[in-house]
């Protein structure tokens, strides 16, 4: 009945078109431009139109032997989602040393101890990038 949902890439390619809908009538709602330049709408139209392409070339794509289905790509998902929900939470620091070592012992099966000097490095450089350059404020530790 439903032959387009049978392979894994149209199921991908009906996702990311939603989200492109999602994402052009939300920015059609929130002005592309204002008197004053660019409106907050203009980020998302830009977005629709680099998934629209991707979306085409998705669909075009020919695959002769499809893989199989693996759980990394879901799981990673799954973890970032978690990530963005404990982010305001937890502040900065926590979620972010988190994320890191648990993708770098979990999908680039390597030691913790590695992960966590790298998780160090990169919380670093992210707060000296925000903090300093950017001048964003940032909770590095948990406001409750």
């Amino acid at each position: 009945m439903f032959r387009a949902l049978e392979r894994p890439v149209n199921v991908a390619a009906i996702l990311i078109a939603a989200v492109a809908v999602a994402f052009g009538i939300a920015s059609w709602r929130l002005g592309f431009w204002t008197d004053d330049g660019p409106g907050p709408g203009l980020l998302p139209f830009v977005t629709v139109c680099f998934l629209f392409p991707i979306l085409f070339l998705i669909v075009r794509e020919k695959f002769d032997d499809e893989e199989r289905f693996k759980a990394s790509p879901l799981a990673a998902i799954i973890l970032l989602c978690v990530y963005a929900a404990t982010l305001p939470y937890l502040g900065f620091l926590i979620p972010t040393v988190a994320l890191i070592v648990a993708w770098t012992t979990l999908f680039e099966r390597q030691n913790v101890l590695r992960g966590i000097v790298l998780s160090g490095f990169l919380v670093a450089c992210g707060w000296v990038i925000f903090v300093y350059l950017l001048r964003v404020p940032m909770p590095l530790l948990p406001v409750w």
